[in-house]
């Protein structure tokens, strides 16, 4: 009987140089970029200025990465035997045989350790960090790490990582219940770093990050299945009950809500701010309708996301648009008193 940790398939002699980029591989450094959802409530909270929030915002991020990384790790040892069989992921460190089971189980507990030892030095900042919020000031404002949330913040990792094992064991069998318990881990992301700040989390920035992600992760699968062709159902099961049309429709309407939300939310949220309003609806619009095009025209940006920041167009309108949030957000009516259009609320 064949070892749980014994591989069917060694690579032949392998430099330390090609297995430390094995390792790298197999951690997906570049799918970080998702867990950059961890600064969303740092922005939209109006804390940027909180210098003293930067610091376990940016070790939350970390912790998401070492998460993720995790979970990559135990997925693609789980599905090394069909990996060999699909054209890219062949290639990946475990299939391919450049990280053995053995080293794969060290780097996973390698990665425990880190992420038990990073909590510990979230704590130790608590407990020598105290700000209290003064009296007559809004809570969001000044926001005071405390152990309720360190604890969110636990509790919000363990949600991330038993929601991507539970999809990967039996939800990714079920045609949309995987792309909608996908979409739910980029809803942890979002949320975890607003818990550990001790801000409120609004419904919309749970809401924008679904949408989103579900319109991400059904392009994808779009893309999986212009790639793997007939061999789609071979690598996942589910593939026989997707089809290109029924993407299509579902990336069409998905993409309609997410317009809709979006123009909903600036209506609601930024009532007076006529210019910001004016200058974002278009701009928003283009970067949806940018990648759909890329998405339908068979470009690897529906299947690897991260390739949106390689994208020129895509990543300058992104730019404009960040600035001209962080205008509405920081400093409301700046850009309406710079156009000279009054204030309805003093009219």
């Amino acid at each position: 009987m064949t070892s749980i940790l014994s591989d069917p398939i060694e690579s032949p002699s392998i430099s330390i140089a090609g297995r430390l980029r094995a390792i790298v591989v197999l951690l997906r450094p570049q799918q970080y970029y998702k867990n950059l959802l961890v600064f969303f409530g740092l922005f939209f909270s109006k804390s940027l200025f909180r210098l003293d929030l930067w610091l376990p915002t940016f070790l939350a991020f970390i912790a998401l990465c070492l998460v993720s990384s995790l979970n990559y790790l135990i997925n693609d040892f789980r599905d090394k035997e069909q990996d060999r069989h699909h054209p890219e992921k062949c290639n990946r460190p475990f299939p391919s045989g450049k990280v053995s089971s053995p080293l794969g189980l060290l780097i996973g507990f390698f990665l425990i350790l880190l992420l038990l030892l990073l909590l510990v030095i979230i704590n130790f900042y608590r407990i020598s960090l105290y700000s209290p919020p003064p009296q007559e000031e809004e809570t969001l404002q000044y926001a005071e790490l405390s152990i309720e949330s360190i604890t969110a913040f636990i509790l919000v990792l363990g949600g991330l990582f038993i929601t991507s094992q539970f999809y990967s064991l039996f939800i990714r069998r079920y045609v949309f219940a995987d792309i909608v318990t996908i979409s739910v881990n980029y809803v942890w992301r979002a949320i975890a770093g607003a818990v550990l700040i001790s801000v409120s989390v609004s419904p919309w920035l749970i809401i924008l990050c679904f949408i989103t992600a579900m319109m991400l992760s059904l392009a994808k699968r779009k893309g999986d299945l212009a790639v793997l062709g007939e061999q789609a159902s071979h690598h996942k099961p589910v593939f026989k009950m997707y089809t290109p049309q029924l993407l299509d429709q579902s990336l069409t309407t998905i993409s309609a809500i997410e317009l809709l939300a979006i123009f909903i939310y600036l209506v609601e949220r930024h009532p007076n701010e006529t210019v910001f309003i004016v200058l974002a609806l278009p701009l928003i619009t283009f970067c949806i309708f940018r990648y759909l095009f890329l998405v339908s025209s068979n470009s690897v940006v529906s299947r690897r996301a991260e390739h949106l920041f390689l994208d020129k167009q895509i990543l300058l309108i992104g730019v404009i648009i960040v600035l001209l949030f962080f205008i509405a957000i920081y400093f409301p009516n700046l850009l309406d008193s710079l156009m000279r259009i009054p204030d309805p609320k003093l009219s």
